[in-house]
């Protein structure tokens, strides 16, 4: 009787070592749900991070990795360190983890900082990500008036962040585009001696990509296409 009670408290005290070696694991893949500094929120977008077991970590934005480097975890404290930008130094994060949700926070040039994440299972992609692709102009709203289209004026927006806008006569815009990190807003500059920076909030829906200029107002509708037309 007395080896049966031993043999079930040496159970329990491993199962509650397991659970409680769990509730502490940050392993994994995270996204970050929101990030305040002082009274501003600043959340990122499509914002992830994932730690490896063997202490390396990587991060990134949606599609974007862009960070590589090592972690450690002790003491509900967190120390990340990335091996390709700039040297962090401020203290180590205070860490709160309840299951699936984590808390760090730390002050930063006399700011609170806070940043709350999540547990995922796969890399999110984000509202930029979706804007790769061949699109069609369909339809053109200024000041109230809409027009329809029927034309061949495409937009194709590439992976290495150019873009090529064509006209109807095949003549061709190239330039650069860059997602906001914060907001959905598309920034485009064109090639040449004149270059001329453009500014659009940008939502897709259903194949549809709704282009708004932020100075006219002027909104472009596209529709996704798969060849270009002839």
């Amino acid at each position: 009787m007395r080896i049966l009670v031993t043999l079930f408290l040496i159970v329990m005290a491993f199962s509650c070592s397991k659970k409680e070696q769990k509730v502490s694991n940050i392993d994994g893949l995270w996204i970050v749900k929101k990030v305040k500094v002082g009274n501003k929120e600043i959340t990122p977008i499509s914002r992830w991070m994932k730690f490896n077991t063997d202490s390396t970590q990587t991060s990134g934005n949606g599609w974007l990795q862009h960070s590589v480097g090592t972690w450690s975890f002790k003491s509900n404290q967190l120390l990340i360190k990335n091996t390709n930008g700039l040297e962090d130094n401020a203290a180590p994060f205070q860490v709160k983890l309840e299951n699936s949700t984590m808390t760090w926070s730390r002050e930063e040039e006399g700011e609170n900082v806070n940043v709350f994440l999540e547990r995922i299972d796969k890399i999110p992609t984000s509202e930029g990500n979706k804007l790769m692709g061949l699109w069609k102009l369909k339809k053109v709203n200024l000041n109230n008036h809409s027009e329809e289209i029927n034309s061949t004026k495409t937009l194709y927006i590439s992976w290495d962040n150019r873009y090529i806008l064509q006209s109807e006569t095949d003549k061709k815009e190239y330039g650069i585009y860059k997602i906001h990190g914060h907001k959905p807003e598309l920034q485009m500059v064109n090639y040449g001696d004149n270059p001329e920076f453009k500014f659009y909030k940008f939502s897709i829906s259903n194949n549809e990509l709704t282009l708004i200029k932020s100075d006219t107002k002027e909104k472009l509708i596209y529709s996704r296409i798969h060849q270009f037309p002839q």
